[in-house]
C-alpha cells in the first residue's frame, strides 16, 4: 500500500479505501485527509499518536511525518483518503505550508454536511485537466469547513531545518528502498555523519534506520503478495532480500505471518464493505 500511494505522480488522489492501511512513517508534499467511515486506525502524526474511530477525520499537512496502522480487518474497514497538492488550493496554500495543526484529528460533530457533500463528489469525479477547477473547488470547500477547528502552529526555524533534511532523507529512501542501502551510504549521500543520521531516525521517526528500511520493504512485499502472482522467491528479490530465509523471518517479525500465510489469508478475506448511503442522507445534491 505504501508503495502504491507514495509513487502516485498526480497532484490529486481520492478514493474510498476498503483495504486496511498499513503505511510506515513517511512524509510528502501534499495535504492528506483520512476520514474513518468504518473500522479503526492508529496514526502517528508528527510526534503524537492518535486512534481514529468511525467519524474521526485526520488532516495531515505537507511535510509532516505520519504513518497508519489499521486495527480493523478486511470486510470491516472503510476510509476516505484524499491527497491534494497545495498548488491546487491557492486560498489555503500559504497556511498549508507555514506550519501544522496542533489538533490534526477532528470529531464527528465537527464534520459539516458541506464536507460530506464534497467528499462524496470528489470520489465520483475523475481527475483530469478538464476537472481540475472542480476538484480544486471541492477540496477548498472541505478545507473551508475544517480550518475553523484547526489551530495552526508555525514551524520553529530549527525544527524546520530538521524537517527539511528529514523529508529529503525519507524521500530518498522511499525511492531507493528496493536497492542495496546501508546507513553509511545514506549518511555519505547527504554529507552527514552516521551519528547525525541515527539521531534523525530516533528523534523524528522514533525507530532505527534498519527497522524503518525493513518496514518499507515488507510493506512493498505485502503489496506484491496481494496484487501479483509472483513467487515468494521473486518477491523477496524484488524487495532487496537476497536470502529468502531472511525475508521470511523479517516478514513474520512485522506481520506475525509467513508470506505464504499472508497471501492465503488475503485471498480468503471477506467481501469489502461499501460506503453507507445513510451518512449522506441529509445532503441535498
Amino acid at each position: 500500500m505504501f508503495y502504491e500511494y507514495e509513487n502516485e505522480k498526480e497532484n490529486y488522489f481520492c478514493v474510498f479505501e476498503y483495504k486496511p492501511l498499513d503505511f510506515p512513517l513517511h512524509i510528502h508534499q501534499v495535504i492528506e485527509l483520512v476520514h474513518v467511515i468504518q473500522g479503526e486506525i492508529v496514526m502517528q502524526i508528527g510526534p503524537k499518536t492518535y486512534t481514529l474511530k468511525p467519524g474521526n477525520l485526520a488532516i495531515i499537512f505537507p511535510n509532516v511525518v505520519h504513518n497508519y496502522h489499521t486495527l480493523s480487518e478486511y470486510g470491516e474497514t472503510l476510509f476516505y483518503v484524499l491527497n491534494c497538492n497545495p498548488n491546487l488550493l491557492p486560498y489555503f496554500q500559504k497556511d498549508l505550508l507555514k506550519g501544522q495543526p496542533a489538533n490534526p484529528v477532528l470529531n464527528p460533530n465537527q464534520i459539516h454536511t458541506d464536507f460530506l457533500y464534497a467528499e462524496k463528489r470528489s470520489v465520483e469525479v475523475h481527475f483530469c485537466p478538464e476537472t481540475v477547477p472542480l476538484c480544486s473547488s471541492l477540496v477548498s470547500l472541505m478545507l473551508s469547513r475544517l480550518f475553523p477547528y484547526l489551530k495552526i502552529l508555525p514551524y520553529e526555524s530549527e525544527d524546520q531545518g530538521l524537517q527539511d533534511l528529514s523529508g529529503k532523507i525519507i524521500s530518498y529512501i522511499g525511492t531507493h528502498f528496493t536497492q542495496n542501502l546501508s546507513q553509511e551510504m545514506i549518511a555519505n549521500h547527504f554529507g552527514i555523519g552516521k551519528y547525525a543520521l541515527s539521531r534523525i531516525f530516533s528523534n523524528v521517526l522514533h525507530q532505527s534506520f534498519n527497522r524503518y528500511l525493513n518496514s518499507l520493504r515488507i510493506n512493498y512485499a505485502k503489496h506484491l503478495l496481494t496484487t501479483s502472482n509472483y513467487s515468494i522467491t521473486r518477491i523477496a528479490i524484488e524487495c532487496a532480500y537476497n536470502n529468502q530465509q531472511t525475508f521470511n523471518r523479517v516478514f513474520k517479525e512485522f506481520t506475525g505471518k509467513t508470506p505464504k500465510e499472508y497471501r492465503k489469508n488475503f485471498r480468503s478475506a471477506s467481501t469489502p464493505v461499501l460506503p453507507n448511503p445513510n451518512m449522506y442522507s441529509e445532503i441535498i445534491i
